[in-house]
Parts: C-alpha cells; structure tokens; sequence
C-alpha cells in the first residue's frame, strides 16, 4: 500500500488570514491589551476583520514576510512579540536563533491560541473556515486521489479538533476520517509522525509520500527514506526552495501541479515496486 501524507497548512489552505486572528487575539487574551499595542492593542472580530485588513496594511504585511519561518502554534506568538519589538528577520536561521533566546512562555501561548481558535470556531464555524480557504486546485485533486483509491492522511503539527470538521463533504467535498489526521499529539516533528504512520499502517517508508511547505520538516523525513515534495504555492521562501534543490527535494511551484507530480510519483513507485 502507497499512502500520501499532506501537511494542512500551506498546502491544502492558505492560513494566514486564520494565524494571524488567532495569535493576535490569542497574545492580547495572554498578556493584556493595556501592555500589548499590537494593531491598536483591540481584539479582533469576524464584524471587523475586513476594516482591519484595510487600516494595518503595513502590520499585514509584516506579518507575511514572518510567516514563512513558523513550525508550530507556538511560534505565531513569536511572530507577535516580533511585531511588537519592530526586529526584522530575514532567514529561518534568524528565527530559530530569536526562539532559542526569546523570554517567552511557549506552553502558555500555545493553549491560548488553541482556546481562541475553538472559540471563533464556536461563535461560527463557517465564517472562521472563510479565513483559511483552501487552495482550489489541490482540492481537486485530493478528491481525484481519493477516488482513484490513494489512502491520504493528513499529517499537521495542528491539533485534530481544530481541523477534523473541514473534511467533510459540507466544506471540502470530501471526507477524511480523523483517525486519519495525524496531529502534533503524534510528535512535535514530522519525520516522528512519519514513523507513527509507517508502524500503524504497516508500510515502508519508501511507500510514503508526503507534501510540507516547510522545507526543514521534508529534509528529516527524507532521511527515513519517505519521498518528500515542498509545496512552493504557498509560504515557502526563496532561500527554503534553493535548500530544496540542494537536498534533492522536487519543488512543485504551482498548485496545478500537485495533481500530475503526485499521480506520477505514485505511478513510478508502483512500478519500482514490481522488480
């Protein structure tokens, strides 16, 4: 059996709007507005994200440029804190260097903005889903994939609640069960769920394809020997694309490419497979 692993974020959607209203109320929530000034220092709300999106382009902005550096919940509050201090951080390297550093009460902000995102999903689910549409083109062929009889699971330093409900045909148009969304309770780092895919479905880990925007993540799972692919549709910068290259990573610029790139890949791991 062949299984796709595909991350969440950056590679079925596009989460920026969704990170940033939840770090930004999450670190508010933590610290207090009277101390915390960013975006004014005021909560955000689904009644006004669309004024705020016009008023703080520059802090948006900002905020983009961030993005690209982040492995799990608890470096959005980093990226508010970066904000904060007005420091600017041009390669991963920098970041992980400022994480090391930083005062900064990682587990704390990390239940924060899980609670704050539950929280938005509970006043309304859909209008929370608007702020992380999917990527159309991978969808679709997701649901190809599916069809065809690919066994896809979802492999997300997410958590699975937060997440489980878009797979269903009501929102995505089809269905992955949550026991199929292997979330950061299985490990922190990817190539760790990797392991916990390949011992509870019984593969190799040549039989394992997975598909992250974080070029670090796909680096260590290719060294288990899982076939890795970097989606550069989304938050991968240019230097992560050149580390890439250099690793061997295949790079799939467009998301249109998602579809043809994997049924090939799959197709000539099928036929290795038969000598």
């Amino acid at each position: 059996m062949q299984i796709l692993a595909l991350d969440f974020d950056g590679v079925i959607v596009d989460s920026v709007w969704d990170s940033l209203f939840v770090s930004h109320n999450a670190y508010l929530r933590l610290y207090g507005p009277e101390k915390k000034k960013n975006f004014g220092g005021k909560l955000f709300t689904f009644e006004s994200w669309e004024e705020i999106k016009k008023k703080y382009k520059e802090e948006i902005s900002y905020y983009y440029s961030l993005r690209p550096y982040i492995r799990g919940a608890a470096d959005y509050g980093l990226i508010q804190k970066l904000m904060e201090e007005k420091r600017v951080i041009k390669s991963q390297e920098e970041f992980d260097r400022y994480r090391e550093s930083a005062e900064f009460d990682f587990a704390a902000y990390e239940e924060e903005f899980y609670k704050e995102r539950a929280r938005l999903q509970n006043i309304d689910y859909r209008a929370w889903y608007n702020l992380e549409p999917p990527y159309p083109q991978v969808i679709e062929g997701i649901k190809k994939l599916l069809e065809e009889g690919v066994k896809i699971v979802i492999a997300t330093s997410n958590r699975r609640e937060a997440i489980a409900k878009s797979f269903t045909p009501e929102y995505f148009g089809f269905t992955i069960d949550p026991e199929d969304i292997w979330d950061k309770r299985y490990g922190e780092e990817k190539s760790e769920q990797m392991r916990q895919i390949v011992k509870l479905y019984g593969v190799r880990f040549e039989d394992l394809y997975f598909v992250d925007d974080q070029v670090s993540h796909l680096i260590k799972a290719k060294r288990l020997g899982v076939k890795v692919f970097l989606a550069g549709w989304s938050y991968a910068t240019k230097a992560q694309k050149e580390e890439a290259h250099r690793q061997d990573i295949p790079v799939m610029e467009r998301e249109e490419e998602f579809y043809p790139v994997i049924k090939e890949a799959l197709k000539k791991g099928l036929t290795e497979n038969n000598f």
